[in-house]
């Protein structure tokens, strides 16, 4: 299976052109960034995003707090960094699944995908919490925008390989099922730790029975 746009999309890092102060090049550093990262995610899921502060961010990760600013000058530029970090780790997740999987249609291909999005709501810390967008001003509203219309596409690209459309249109019709999945995914886990299995089922099949509907007047056309 072709996941070249996925490997795509990991290798542009939307959130490094504007939230990070330094783009760490050696792999100390990356790590250091690593660490920022994850213990923000398990600090998302004690106590919510209110809880994540450089301070308790820098003592968790056992680091100086100056090493927590030499990454990100502030809190939402910490947050937007935490969101990019977790949607790498699904996609990350996607490409091995898919491969193991093979699936041969794009309705296939969508539910491997939703299916791994539930598996990382219930295994990475502070993934399911991050799932929810929680923006401080306009600059982050649209560099949050602009990163789920290249996973959009990137999206897009990947079902491209089964024939599905990838005009501006689809790329909406894509945004729409994207969009339906993760708040019937969200609703489920409202609903239960673990989520809710009707909640979860429909969060499967509602995106796909969406996309079909709009594809059988086009090919009727």
């Amino acid at each position: 299976m072709d996941v070249s746009s996925l490997r795509h999309y990991l290798a542009t890092d939307i959130s490094n052109e504007k939230s990070l102060r330094n783009n760490p090049q050696q792999e100390r550093s990356r790590q250091s960034l690593g660490a920022i990262l994850r213990v923000c995610g398990e600090i998302i899921d004690e106590s919510g995003h209110a809880g994540v502060t450089t301070a308790e961010v820098a003592k968790r990760a056992e680091m100086a707090i100056g090493t927590v600013y030499r990454f990100f000058p502030d809190r939402i530029a910490l947050m937007l960094g935490v969101y990019q970090y977790m949607q790498d780790q699904y996609v990350a997740l996607c490409i091995e699944n898919l491969l193991e999987v093979e699936p041969e249609t794009w309705q296939e291909t969508l539910r491997v995908m939703i299916d791994t999005s539930v598996g990382a709501r219930r295994s990475i810390p502070g993934y399911k919490a991050t799932q929810y967008r929680i923006l401080g001003d306009d600059e982050s509203q649209e560099q949050y925008l602009r990163g789920s219309r290249e996973y959009v596409a990137a999206l897009a690209g990947l079902l491209e390989q089964f024939d599905f459309p990838r005009d501006e249109r689809w790329l909406v019709h894509l945004s729409v099922a994207v969009e339906l999945s993760r708040a019937l995914q969200r609703l489920a886990f409202d609903a239960s730790p673990e989520g809710d299995p009707w909640l979860l089922a429909e969060a499967r099949s509602v995106p796909v029975a969406y996309l079909e509907g709009h594809l059988v007047p086009s090919a009727s056309a």
